[in-house]
């Protein structure tokens, strides 16, 4: 499974977005696909630039259920 990028480059490359450098150019230096760019862009009310969580929940078996299984 991947990992998100860190919390400097999701804040790093929208900056030098604005200042006029280009998408390519940005991806290529900081080792990043093109389509985060535009996402990040987007101001981020909830959560800042902090990825969202990756998989799912870790489910556990109620006692009822872990009787029947035994």
């Amino acid at each position: 499974m991947t990992r998100p990028y860190s919390e400097d480059v999701r804040e790093l490359a929208p900056t030098r977005a604005e200042a006029g450098e280009t998408l390519r150019s940005i991806a290529d230096s900081l080792q990043i696909r093109r389509s985060c760019l535009p996402k990040w862009k987007k101001p981020r009310q909830e959560n800042g630039y902090r990825p969202n969580q990756i998989g799912g929940q870790k489910r556990t078996l109620s006692a009822d259920n872990a009787d029947r299984l035994c």
